[in-house]
């Protein structure tokens, strides 16, 4: 982990092990309570180095970084793999992500800016003018998940960095290595090494000595929406940006391309083994089509090849652990005890959890209100769009929604209806470029992030007001 400019290894540590093989793969040092309160001390100390570069030096830390990692590209793809179980063709898709994230960050810094304030539009306004500048709050904490271990921490660096903050990462414990080398790249590009802290360790421990205190300006969070509410219960004054698990819908409409939507929403439920907050979880599909869908989307669904993620022709690799594949398949117990019906699927094997499609499952059953972050799709059969839109916009909040349809009219409507920060027409639920806002709606959720309004959160502006005599 790295404090105050220092890499520092402590003979307590955390394994991590390869989901897959099992193997140790690495430790990290785990941070105790009085780390994090000297990475905080630190942050606070030294939140004006990059504040005090040009916004052209920002920039091109960020670009170099992206040039070194595109050099190394498959050695951070394996690193992905290794500790998360995602497939290698999903390692190199997330790190060339992290590459234009880093990017965009590069772009924006150079021209992220205020505005000039019309100060003349009252007339105590004659004779002045001024303008208003984007500052950076000062210090950034961010937390990040293991399910993109890489491209979500290049989402919560860049833009601090491209806005001179200066920034505490607490990466995930489970899958820290990816983060912790991203961080090693950026100082290689010539990033001041004390402008960013890295702790690593158990989140429960380190998060009330990084949360509650006055130093801390702004929390970015990435996780599940329990650890949300505990973070916000606790925070105080501080700014909050948090992308938290999300329940959403797809709906196929009877005009819909039925084979384009099968083959969109199969890729968007068993990509990364469905861990992913806009991860294809309920298909609400029109009780004339319903049968035709099922049978083709189940069909497609038993194409798919999983198991060793290293293996080139793997499509879906392992869960994050055992332990969640296991909690996975007891919800979905649960939800056959009370009825619903198994059309593929629902086998564990270690950390393998096969693709899964369920039908009949209560819309009062957990796995119906909850995000599942598992690969388990629930198709349901609708009659009325009316019910469809109402049952997608129960409450729980989400972050995507999508509609399949061939009718542009109704494509608009139900984006006009439909409660997520983004309605997708003829595109699955888990689409998204890194340039885009992206958050949860209600309590999937609070700000947005995407490079340019992340950096709208990371800062606050300041104004000038010049009278002319």
């Amino acid at each position: 982990m790295l404090i105050n400019g220092m890499w520092i290894s402590k003979d307590n540590t955390t394994d991590i092990t390869n989901p897959y093989t099992g193997e140790l793969i690495d430790t990290v040092p785990y941070a105790s309570t009085k780390d994090a309160l000297k990475a905080v001390s630190s942050a606070w100390t030294n939140k004006h180095i990059l504040a005090c570069l040009t916004a052209q030096e920002r920039a091109d830390i960020l670009d170099k970084a992206a040039l070194l990692i595109i050099k190394r590209l498959e050695d951070f793809a394996q690193r992905i793999v290794a500790e998360t179980g995602k497939t290698i063709e999903e390692g190199r898709k997330e790190t060339s992500r992290c590459i234009n994230t880093l990017q965009l960050s590069a772009s924006q810094a150079r021209s992220f800016n205020g505005e000039s304030i019309p100060f003349d539009s009252m007339s105590s306004g004659k004779n002045k003018i001024g303008f208003y500048k984007r500052e950076p709050l000062g210090v950034i904490l961010a937390i990040t998940p293991f399910n993109d271990p890489l491209n979500l921490v290049a989402h919560k660096l860049g833009p601090a960095i491209a806005s001179g903050n200066s920034v505490i990462l607490k990466p995930s414990g489970m899958a820290p290595l990816s983060a912790l080398r991203l961080c090693e790249v950026l100082i290689e590009a010539g990033l001041p090494i004390k402008s960013l802290n890295v702790i690593t360790g158990s989140g429960r421990e380190l998060n009330k000595a990084l949360i509650n205190n006055d130093i801390i300006r702004m929390i970015s969070f990435t996780g599940g929406t329990a650890t949300g509410k505990k973070i916000a219960a606790t925070a105080g004054i501080v700014r909050l940006s948090f992308e938290l698990g999300g329940c959403g819908s797809c709906i196929i409409m009877p005009d819909a391309n039925i084979n384009q939507a099968v083959k969109k929403c199969v890729k968007g439920a068993f990509s990364a083994a469905g861990e992913n907050c806009i991860s294809v979880q309920k298909i609400l599909v029109h009780r004339s089509i319903f049968n035709e869908f099922a049978d083709k989307f189940v069909a497609s669904t038993k194409l798919i090849t999983y198991g060793d993620p290293r293996c080139e022709k793997t499509m879906m690799g392992t869960m994050i652990s055992e332990k969640a594949a296991k909690q996975v398949q007891r919800h979905v117990d649960n939800a056959i005890n009370k009825g619903a019906k198994v059309l593929i699927g629902n086998t564990v094997n270690k950390a393998l959890y096969s693709p899964t499609v369920l039908t009949g499952v209560s819309e009062d059953d957990w796995l119906s209100k909850h995000e599942i972050f598992g690969p388990v799709v629930i198709l349901y059969p609708f009659d009325d769009i009316k019910n469809a839109i109402d049952f997608s916009n129960a409450p729980g909040g989400a972050i995507h929604m999508a509609i399949f349809t061939s009718d542009i009219n109704q494509a608009f409507s139900a984006f006009n209806k439909l409660e997520a920060s983004m309605v997708l027409i003829n595109e699955s639920t888990d689409f998204r470029i890194d340039a885009m806002p992206f958050g949860g709606a209600g309590t999937a959720g609070l700000g947005r992030e995407g490079v340019k309004f992340s950096m709208e959160e990371m800062t606050e502006p300041k104004a000038v007001c010049i009278s002319l005599i």
